[in-house]
């Protein structure tokens, strides 16, 4: 290794040592072959604390040959640790964007979020950090673990900007605000199908600029990301199952869902087409985050974004979506059945929604702009609304929708700001 990489590395050894996970970092460097497998059992020695053994990592570093510190940037830059990355490379692209802040000790931060099956393949069984388990006696199939891409994150062009204040109540106006204040800021799972078995679908081309966009948009933000790509149905299912583990003490989630889509005649409904060809409907989605299904998140928001085609038709002329069906009645119901639940299409029932095979889809795009440029002092009502009206400005073929299933309180996401 040169000598003004191991400077570097001696430079910012206290950064590296508390902002990374020891098994994350160590299985990333085997995989790009700076370790051997026997060179990485040492560092599974629970007599050795966790910060001792990221210690002495990070110092066999600096001895592991002139590719190991172009290793080490790139496993940083595929799990989100951008402040890293400008500190050790003075020549990054990273240098002119605004800092995130660094996490203390033993908080898990969005850097922790991008996991390769690698990984997860080589954890130790009763690793009690796994993101999701089947419950005890369910038939159900075990749901795929979140995947990464095989290509680095790509550094997208646009900045977060952060929050420098936390909005308070009103105290005067009954509309009151979701708690969002906490390290645990939220979790974003996006389910994104691109490929279809026999071709039933073409591929979605740019549906991985997408994904991209919104790993980093949320993890600058200050969210956990977990990614699933080209599920069956019933991996689908099965892990939507198994969601109440994944949102244990988040004060909030936002679920992405990407596909082909199909319009449900005389309905608002759209069905989702997964990589077996099966469908799974948006509403059924949904449904998976009732409140008689997750009864301890009655209060949690829910924040649904569906990019997907709903029809066939093009949007020419700007017009109304279709109203949604009244909910039946419910009876002696102590609470309703959906609460604090927001669901945003990126176009209307009967419509297509347009994606670019290189720049991704329309709606991601200007979504991912928009929440950079002002989740800092807008809520998420009127970051939909302002998508909307970027997204006609710029494209002019495609109205997007927003439902609100009892969502009244107001969303700030307050980037970059903690308690």
């Amino acid at each position: 290794m040169q000598e003004e990489h191991k400077k570097a590395i001696q430079r910012n050894f206290s950064s590296l040592v508390e902002g990374t996970d020891l098994d994350s970092m160590v299985m990333a460097l085997y995989e790009k072959g700076v370790f051997s497998q026997q060179m990485i059992e040492p560092y599974r020695d629970t007599s050795i604390t966790p910060r001792e053994r990221k210690r002495i990592l990070y110092r066999e570093i600096t001895r592991r040959g002139p590719q190991a510190f172009t290793m080490l940037l790139e496993a940083l830059r595929e799990m989100g640790h951008w402040d890293l990355v400008r500190d050790l490379d003075p020549n990054s692209p990273l240098q002119l964007r605004a800092r995130r802040p660094v996490l203390p000790p033993n908080l898990s931060g969005p850097q922790d979020n991008f996991v390769s099956l690698t990984i997860e393949k080589h954890k130790p069984k009763n690793n009690n950090n796994d993101i999701i388990k089947p419950r005890p006696g369910s038939d159900a199939p075990v749901p795929p673990p979140p995947v990464n891409s095989s290509e680095p994150v790509a550094i997208p062009c646009f900045h977060v900007k952060e929050s420098t204040h936390f909005f308070e109540d009103d105290v005067s106006r009954d509309i009151q605000l979701y708690r969002t204040r906490s390290r645990k800021r939220g979790v974003l799972v996006v389910f994104s199908y691109i490929s279809f078995l026999l071709n039933i679908e073409p591929n979605r081309d740019g549906v991985n600029v997408d994904c991209d966009k919104l790993k980093y948009l949320f993890s600058e933000i200050g969210f956990e990301v977990l990614t699933y790509q080209n599920l069956t149905l019933e991996q689908t299912r099965a892990t939507l199952e198994q969601m109440s583990s994944v949102l244990a003490g988040y004060e909030c989630v936002f679920l992405v869902v990407s596909s082909h889509g199909h319009e449900r005649r005389y309905s608002s409904d759209t069905d989702i087409r997964c990589s077996d060809g099966k469908f799974i409907s948006l509403y059924a989605i949904v449904d998976y985050f009732n409140n008689r299904k997750l009864p301890n998140f009655t209060d949690l928001p829910k924040v649904f974004i569906f990019q997907a085609c709903r029809g066939e038709n093009e949007d020419f002329v700007q017009g109304g979506g279709a109203l949604a069906p009244d909910p039946l009645p419910l009876h002696h119901a102590e609470k309703p059945l959906y609460s604090n639940i927001l669901i945003a299409n990126s176009t209307l029932p009967g419509f297509i929604s347009h994606r670019d095979v290189k720049a991704g889809s329309w709606y991601i795009q200007v979504l991912c702009e928009v929440f950079a440029e002002r989740a800092h002092d807008c809520h998420v009502d009127e970051l939909f609304t302002l998508v909307d009206k970027r997204l006609r400005l710029r494209f002019g073929r495609q109205t997007s929708s927003v439902d609100r299933w009892g969502f009244n309180n107001k969303l700030y996401l307050h980037p970059g700001l903690y308690e």
